[in-house]
């Protein structure tokens, strides 16, 4: 009925960049936590996220259209799938160290199982994690869910504006480690001609979403 749920805070590059150097500086004190420790932590993020699952769905709905059977789907899959890396991540991990700072550029179709869920299983693998709210949805879900996982003691970072503006920002500088990037193809294309300028050490996995494909 066009009712103002809110409005996106549009931040510039600069200031991304100081949430990614802050972001970093969460990575080694993270790493250094307990792997028990830190379990304990992203499952008290997903105790707080349960009896938000109904409300999440709703905004879902309002946000990006979503029906609230695949609103609710989505906030359920992002919390039963980390459950599970919660559940099963000791014979994953092996002697496996963390990465870092782990950036993440999403699609705004699923903002949490495809979003939420990875920044919940880099957590608990022991890394610092910042994200980006895609613009055309899902910034009051992801900034409500964010905060609940914050809440849990997790060094998640959720920032948001134009990607024109805030892709370099979350791609190029020496302070992330690694790229989880999900979207189109000829976003994927502008990103890895960025990594491929980089002059330090990266790993980034870049996923392209064959439905958007043509």
């Amino acid at each position: 009925d066009g009712t103002v749920l809110g409005s996106l805070p549009m931040l510039n590059q600069d200031v991304a960049i100081r949430a990614v150097v802050a972001a970093k500086n969460e990575a080694a004190p993270w790493a250094a936590i307990s792997h028990d420790e830190r379990r304990t932590r992203v499952q008290a993020a997903l105790d707080l996220l349960r009896p938000q699952v109904e409300l999440i769905g709703k905004l879902l709905m309002w946000e990006i259209g979503q029906t609230y059977k695949v609103g609710f789907t989505d906030i359920d899959r992002a919390v039963e799938g980390a459950q599970w890396y919660v559940d099963n991540i000791d014979s994953m991990l092996g002697s496996r160290t963390p990465l870092g700072l782990v950036s993440n550029i999403a699609s705004w179709n699923y903002p949490m199982s495809v979003l939420l869920h990875v920044v919940l299983v880099q957590a608990l693998c022991g890394n610092s994690v910042i994200a980006k709210t895609p613009t055309d949805g899902g910034f009051i879900s992801l900034s409500l869910a964010f905060a609940l996982v914050r809440r849990a003691g997790l060094p998640v970072t959720l920032i948001s504006g134009s990607g024109g503006e805030l892709s370099d920002a979350l791609v190029t500088p020496p302070a992330l480690d690694c790229l989880s990037f999900v979207g189109v193809r000829r976003r994927s294309r502008i990103i890895a001609d960025a990594l491929s300028s980089c002059d330090h050490s990266y790993l980034a996995a870049l996923y392209v979403c064959p439905h958007f494909v043509h």
